[in-house]
């Protein structure tokens, strides 16, 4: 009886097993099938992924295969600048409007490429590289030099004695730079030989169109640069953008850009103030005296600092400035609590001269609190550093008009 419940038992253990045994073996068949579903499965979304990267590295081929023929893109968006107007085509061509002359049309065309056909007449075509510029804007050059584009520079219209900008100054010392004539009084022979691509000047060559149709002449195109008309100082930097596009600097003149941006930005940021400011600047051999006006870009910059610019409502729709007298210019400033004095022709340095240069001076409320500064000698040439010297003023505000910053001096 035992041994036959033993073999019972036996027979039992036997079945189990083979049960066990079964059921593994449809787990594991089952779990590669599931891995070898799932494998399928990421064999199919990697195929797709790769014909989307493929249909994706296609159409930028195709948009790079583009020659001779202009097939628009995109525009460029601008933040503050007015001045100036960018299109994108395939293929690397950049179309562009610039300065005074808006309604004159610049053509980029990639290194290699060919110039569209049936281009119009009007449009001045410049062939990448672009390395033969003639900068007759002390201003933009200065942008230049940020961005590390003065190596796209080879003449200039101001001789090295009259430069602040140091990295032109070293490129001029090392021959790399050379001065061809004031932009009144070019020396054409020079220009030719060197041949240049491209001449940007300031508004200030419109008095003189004789240089500007010798330019047409000779089949150099120019540039009359409007950034002192921008209404706002940041526009004037935005410029840097254009002149990234045409060195083919674009990301590091952006990154310029935003860099300044920010700067404004921290100093916006603060609590503004009561302070009135004064800024202006003199000619006493003439007896004309130049304030800005209430939209000019200067004004605005005094406004981003924090301050109150004391001619606000003079002319708040133009920039550049207003020419007064002097007795107007007194009646202005008198109870005005700063003054920022432009060293542009009179450069005053102390407040002892700026009295010699006229007594009334020495009634104003600014001198006789010493709260007067003189600009830095780069300062007309340091559009680059706007965001900086907006900063400046707003130290001295907010010092309570005691420090001297780089580009705003204290007149003792």
């Amino acid at each position: 009886m035992k041994s036959r419940q033993v073999k019972q038992w036996m027979a039992f253990l036997l079945a189990m097993g083979l049960v066990l045994s079964a059921l593994a073996g449809c787990g594991k068949q089952s779990k590669e099938s599931s891995e070898a579903n799932a494998s399928v499965g990421d064999s199919s979304e990697v195929s797709q992924e790769e014909s989307s990267q493929a249909e994706s590295s296609d159409a930028d081929s195709a948009a790079e295969d583009v020659d001779g023929e202009l097939v628009f893109d995109y525009t460029l968006e601008l933040e503050y600048a007015t001045g100036f107007h960018v299109d994108y085509y395939k293929g690397g061509y950049i179309m562009f409007t610039a300065g005074s002359e808006a309604d004159r049309q610049f053509l980029i065309v990639p290194e290699g490429k060919s110039v569209p056909k049936d281009l119009d007449a009007s449009v001045s075509v410049l062939q990448r590289p672009i390395d033969r510029i003639l900068m007759s804007s002390s201003g933009m050059a200065s942008l230049f030099a940020a961005f590390g584009g003065l190596d796209h520079i080879k003449l200039v219209s101001t001789d090295i004695d009259g430069w602040y900008v140091e990295d032109v100054v070293k490129k001029m010392e090392a021959g790399e730079i050379s001065f061809s004539g004031k932009y009144k009084e070019p020396d054409y022979e020079m220009i030719t030989a060197n041949n240049i691509q491209l001449q940007v000047d300031t508004t200030m060559v419109n008095s003189y169109p004789e240089v500007l149709e010798k330019y047409t002449e000779l089949g150099i195109p120019y540039i009359v640069e409007t950034s002192s008309k921008e209404d706002h100082p940041l526009g004037r930097v935005e410029w840097v953008k254009l002149w990234g596009i045409i060195c083919d600097m674009e990301e590091e003149a952006n990154a310029y850009f935003e860099e300044q941006k920010a700067i404004v930005e921290s100093v916006t940021s603060a609590e503004k103030s009561d302070v009135t400011i004064a800024m202006f600047y003199t000619t006493s051999s003439s007896g004309k005296c130049y304030v800005r006006n209430g939209g000019d870009y200067m004004a605005k910059m005094i406004d981003l600092a924090g301050g109150k610019y004391n001619l606000a409502d003079l002319n708040p729709d133009k920039t550049g400035t207003s020419t007064v007298t002097f007795e107007e210019l007194y009646a202005s400033i008198q109870d005005t609590d700063y003054i920022f004095f432009v060293s542009f022709s009179d450069k005053y340095t102390t407040l002892d001269e700026m009295i010699a240069g006229n007594e009334l001076y020495a009634s104003c409320k600014a001198v006789k609190e010493q709260h007067v500064w003189y600009t830095s000698a780069d300062f007309t040439q340091s559009t680059a550093a706007i965001g900086s010297i907006i900063k400046d003023m707003n130290d001295i505000i907010a010092s309570g008009g005691t420090i001297t910053t780089e580009h705003l001096i204290k007149m003792e």
